[in-house]
């Protein structure tokens, strides 16, 4: 997960090791994705299922982004809904589930600061 989301997002890790990544978005927001072994292995599952949760991502570029998702390797296992969609409040989005089965929401919004706007 830490090399596609460097690699999907073109940001590096704040802080890497083998057992945990932390990533700090422009927003100040902080991301982090670790095995889950010893006592938060009672919490977290790596072979969980992910259909509870979904994350978001607000990007610059929402459509270059999809472009380079779609192609990289099939074997990868990622799973893109389809080209981005223009939705009525403003906002430009595609869905994805990521190689681990985590379902994300990659969207650009009409505004500089990735706030929404009213319309």
């Amino acid at each position: 997960m830490t090399a596609f989301f460097s690699q999907a997002f073109d940001i590096v890790p704040h802080f890497e090791n083998d057992m945990f990544s932390e990533f700090v978005l422009p927003s100040k927001f902080r991301l982090a994705f670790f095995k889950p072994v010893g006592a938060s292995a009672k919490s977290f599952q790596a072979t969980a299922g992910r259909g509870g949760c979904a994350f978001g991502i607000t990007v610059s570029d929402v459509d270059g982004l999809y472009r380079k998702l779609a192609a990289l390797p099939a074997g990868l296992g990622l799973q893109l809904s389809g080209p981005p969609k223009e939705h009525p409040w403003g906002e430009k989005s595609f869905l994805l589930t990521d190689m681990d089965g985590n379902r994300w929401e990659i969207t650009q919004t009409p505004s500089p600061d990735g706030m929404l706007t009213e319309r």
